[in-house]
């Protein structure tokens, strides 16, 4: 064995242990989180049908084993899969469980069929993960990346623009062509969650200045406060979820009493959000908000919310808006797809891919570009949900397995977990050895964002992860210079040995 292949063997043992024993605290959390999710379930566990109970069981397990590895250090890298796998326990465990309204319009036989099939998906997927992240790759010679000080200032700089944006979407202060303002909100939209992740990362290693700390904490209140303005709440939780997920990574440990806070926060507009929508929103097709009419809209947002929470007890009658987590069902998709496919409704056999190679052209070549959204209309259509003029109005969302099952069955599922585990794990091995401000992390940042996005299908996901590529691309060559690894151990060791270059090539 060469010199340089003893070092690199040497080094990912060192590292192995060196991360298990950092992620140590993680792990203890992991635990009683598990702990805390089945006691929490374990009346619904016992007073379910039994083929429902342990088809919940198997997508819990298989939601939560990914996780598990990443904390126990038996997973190395950026932790793309294991954020994916987890928001499967919202979105198919938990609708199992909770008796969810449109879940229990199917016989217990389908729910266990599309639990045992959420699980096929997701264990396929951990299989073709964990092969590219048990250990780390030999260090690159060199990255691109931005250089530190100008690094996080550039960020707040966007972070900033962001909320300006937001307030101008609120305002409208002046006008945007469709194309324009599309192509500015897809750019804002995909720098702000890397300003989100870089800053809240830099926040929990304690990197960032007082100064820039306390700009970072107002400039987050700020975009919560414009952002919700909009009465869309799904956006702040992704954005939100993305910065605890770079705390947590940055730190080594979880903010629960921020966690609480923004929850607690999202839970109180909620149980108002009907009513404001009804008003303000639903009847006159749209509203103007200035940020000096901030405290008045919240005022009376807040005053609805407690209104209802007053009268909870008379809402669950029958009156009651859907809960947060009914709404992040998607389980029920499956079950339809399921149900009628292929007996009713032959496969699509890929019609809803056919479009994926439209979706990265600009609309300004081409002008007929279909919508993103246009996979998820032609699921609906085709199963009878919408007609065609429906879907301008309202969005019915699907997700990836869904529509996976939809196009090709079971074997479509077990295909897309293949597909997912290993792209996300050879973009967590890319970025791995390399600096938090290199493309590489920063593309795996924009990864992690994507892959916590639920609900979107396949036309949905690739016209937003194209239009943000493009922005980070223009990022790479605009402010990042090629940075030398000198400083890895790696080669430190190295370095010292006039056969480094002959060994490594």
């Amino acid at each position: 064995m060469s010199l340089y292949h003893q070092v690199i063997d040497i080094y990912q043992k060192a590292q192995s242990q060196l991360i298990r024993w950092e992620r140590r605290r993680l792990l203890q959390t992991f635990w009683i989180g598990v702990g805390v999710f089945f006691v929490q379930n374990a009346q619904s566990l016992q007073t379910n049908n039994p083929l429902v109970s342990l088809a919940a069981i198997f997508v819990s397990i298989a939601s939560l084993y990914p996780m598990y590895l990443w904390c126990s250090g038996k997973a190395l890298g950026m932790p793309i899969f294991p954020f994916f796998a987890l928001t499967h326990l919202n979105t198919n465990a938990i609708p199992l469980l909770s008796n969810h309204p449109l879940v229990v319009t199917y016989p217990p036989e389908s729910q266990f069929y599309a639990g045992i099939t959420v699980t096929i998906h997701l264990a396929v997927g951990t299989f073709f993960w964990l092969k590219q992240v048990k250990s780390s790759p030999p260090p690159p010679l060199s990255y691109r990346a931005l250089v530190d000080n100008k690094g996080e200032n550039f960020f707040l700089l966007i972070l900033a623009g962001a909320v300006f944006f937001q307030m101008y979407a609120r305002g409208k202060w002046f006008a945007l062509s469709g194309g324009l303002f599309a192509l500015v909100r897809g750019g804002i939209l995909g720098l702000s969650v890397l300003a989100v992740f870089i800053l809240s990362y830099r926040q929990g290693e304690k990197k960032l200045t007082g100064v820039q700390s306390q700009i970072y904490i107002v400039l987050m209140i700020s975009y919560f406060i414009s952002s919700a303005a909009g009465l869309v709440l799904r956006d702040n939780v992704g954005v939100f979820s993305v910065a605890f997920i770079a705390y947590i990574l940055g730190s080594r440990r979880i903010p629960l009493i921020t966690i609480v806070m923004v929850l607690a926060c999202l839970t109180v507009l909620h149980y108002g959000k009907g009513e404001m929508r009804g008003k303000y929103w639903f009847d006159r097709g749209g509203f103007t908000l200035q940020p000096w009419q901030y405290p008045a809209w919240y005022s009376e947002w807040i005053g609805y919310s407690f209104e209802n929470l007053n009268h909870e007890e008379q809402e669950e009658e029958g009156s009651k808006e859907s809960s947060p987590s009914e709404r992040s069902s998607i389980i029920q998709m499956l079950l339809l797809a399921q149900k009628k496919s292929p007996e009713e409704y032959p496969y699509l056999m890929g019609k809803t891919y056919l479009i994926l190679p439209q979706m990265i052209l600009p609309r300004v070549i081409y002008p007929n570009k279909p919508r993103s959204h246009e996979g998820t209309y032609i699921l609906s259509v085709y199963y009878g949900l919408q007609s065609y003029q429906d879907t301008y109005r309202t969005t019915i969302a699907w997700g990836l397995l869904a529509e996976a099952y939809a196009n090709f069955g079971l074997i479509g599922t077990a295909g897309l977990g293949m597909i997912l585990g290993t792209a996300y794990g050879k973009i967590s091995r890319w970025s791995m050895n390399t600096s938090i401000l290199s493309v590489r992390s920063l593309f795996s940042i924009l990864i992690i964002s994507f892959a916590a996005q639920s609900e979107w299908s396949a036309s949905v996901y690739v016209a937003s992860l194209f239009q943000s590529s493009m922005v980070l691309v223009g990022i790479t060559f605009v402010f990042m210079k090629v940075i030398p690894n000198r400083e890895h151990p790696v080669f430190e060791l190295m370095e010292s040995n006039h056969d480094y270059e002959v060994e490594h090539e």
